[in-house]
């Protein structure tokens, strides 16, 4: 892991502000490319785990699930709604992003359950918003792995940015 940050942190410390900057947040601005080089974004609620992986639901047949099953190269942000402009707080990503199989699933379900509740009582089967019982059954998680952050933070300074590296 490699950070260059204009602050002096280590990797460490950064890596702690940007998992902290992404408990804080729920909607990630999702970015892929389609098969015929279209690009497309949709916002996706997410939860992290403690490896900065970001675990989403979606329906396979949406344009970013179909884009995703094409190519996994994604980006994205998250930030704040409504922000002043000398406040601006956000993070930008790079990674790959794939359909969470096996194993993974059960941990998928825990992390993204302990961050939505209403969602973790209707994946153990027990009454939640009815609404989302028909897509839920739809959809599947995906692990967003990112392998880039850039931390914005214009309450440091105006046009503050840290990058951390995950994987080279």
């Amino acid at each position: 892991m490699t950070s260059q940050s204009a602050s002096g942190q280590t990797a460490g410390e950064l890596r702690a502000r940007v998992a902290t900057f992404l408990a804080e947040h729920t909607t990630l601005t999702l970015a892929t490319v389609g098969p015929d080089g279209a690009p497309a974004a949709a916002a996706v609620f997410y939860a992290i785990d403690d490896d900065l992986n970001l675990y989403f639901l979606s329906e396979e047949r949406t344009q970013h699930g179909q884009n995703l099953l094409a190519d996994p190269r994604v980006a994205g942000t998250i930030q704040a709604d409504g922000q002043d402009w000398r406040a601006i707080r956000g993070v930008q990503l790079r990674g790959l992003a794939e359909e969470v199989t096996g194993a993974e699933i059960a941990h998928a379900a825990a992390v993204y359950g302990r961050k939505y509740a209403f969602v973790a009582a209707l994946l153990a089967g027990q009454a939640g918003p009815g609404a989302l019982t028909g897509p839920l059954a739809r959809a599947r998680f995906w692990a967003l792995r990112p392998a880039w952050f850039r931390l914005v933070d214009n309450t440091v300074r105006f046009g503050s940015k840290e990058e951390l590296m995950l994987h080279e």
